[in-house]
């Protein structure tokens, strides 16, 4: 993931919960960023259910505002919210492309494995594990665009996310 500018939300995980991404090396510094940006969404969501807070201003500042993706990110935070439920572990991030998308913007894909990721109720502490195998293969389609406010800063307008991803990311 890149660094550097512009400067978004802290998102400081909990010790437990660690979010991973597999270096990506790309020459178009609009593509770079793009991707980074992209991570960042993926990450924000993550970070507003450790919060847990579906409110975050963090999937808000990678989203644009009103889209499906702030949307789909708020919804995925409440369920977690809802639950009583938050996560622990590590969510690995790999298999990072993108190519030109819709006007002036990018299409990045990557998938996450969530194997490694357990369950925890908020209330007791208490730990479980999902299934293992392809329940826990995510592949994350993003449509990223130029921010029309803060310079280099790329928003996510749509995020498709499919479970049960092995023949994208097995």
């Amino acid at each position: 993931m890149l660094s550097g500018p512009p400067p978004g939300p802290e998102m400081k995980l909990p010790a437990d919960l660690k979010v991973t991404f597999e270096e990506t090396k790309l020459k178009d510094p609009d593509q770079a960023a793009a991707l980074r940006d992209a991570q960042l969404c993926a990450k924000s969501t993550v970070f507003g259910i450790a919060e847990p807070d579906p409110e975050s201003e963090a999937y808000g500042y990678y989203a644009v505002t009103g889209s499906q993706a702030e949307k789909y990110a708020k919804a995925r935070i409440g369920v977690y919210v809802d639950g009583g439920l938050t996560i622990a572990g590590e969510r690995q991030h790999s298999r990072a492309e993108v190519r030109p998308g819709k006007k002036d913007g990018y299409v990045v894909t990557f998938c996450s494995d969530e194997s490694k990721v357990k369950g925890k109720q908020e209330a007791s502490g208490e730990t479980f594990t999902g299934d293992p195998g392809p329940t826990n293969l995510w592949h994350w389609t993003l449509d990223m665009v130029p921010s029309p406010k803060i310079d280099g800063l790329w928003l996510t307008q749509e995020a498709i996310v499919k479970g049960r991803a092995s023949a994208e990311c097995g």
